[in-house]
């Protein structure tokens, strides 16, 4: 029988700290990593102009979050749930990604929520919700798949 965590094995400090080490300066957008749990994890990634699109949306509005930074974030946050659970002695590398756009993103920040659905004994297969601070409604809707490797260095 596998055996089952108790809690998460790396902290909120930790993941943030691991998200910085282990992924290329490109993808450092300020997230914070906000709370951890067994198999879940909740990331903030403060809001920048810099994030928004030039093209207006179907309201005419403009000030759409761009549909890259969006699905990076989401990697991001989903990398950092599968470190969080199994600890640093793994390497997570995405294998399959599906996104749904909901609706535009406020101009605010963003909320990642992420969770492993199911364990495997080398794909974790992940959902995440990203939600504009301040709404009720989610504004993606994300599932992934992760292939999961032991570090050789460990």
């Amino acid at each position: 029988m596998r055996e089952q965590s108790v809690g998460p094995r790396m902290s909120a400090d930790q993941v943030e700290r691991a998200i910085i080490q282990n992924l290329p300066t490109i993808d450092h957008h300020g997230e914070s990593v906000e709370s951890v749990g067994l198999d879940s994890i909740r990331i903030r990634l403060p809001y920048q102009q810099a994030f928004m699109g030039a093209e207006s949306w179907q309201n005419g509005r403009g000030g759409v979050f761009s549909g890259p930074m969006v699905m990076g974030f989401a990697d991001t946050t989903m990398y950092g749930c599968v470190l969080a659970a199994l600890g640093p002695g793994v390497i997570p590398v995405m294998a399959t990604f599906n996104i749904t756009f909901l609706r535009p993103a406020s101009a605010s920040d963003l909320i990642a929520e992420a969770r492993i659905v199911r364990r495997g004994s080398r794909l974790h297969y992940l959902e995440c919700w990203l939600t504009a601070d301040g709404d009720q409604e989610p504004c993606a809707h994300i599932t992934s798949t992760y292939r999961v490797a032991v570090r050789p260095d460990r």
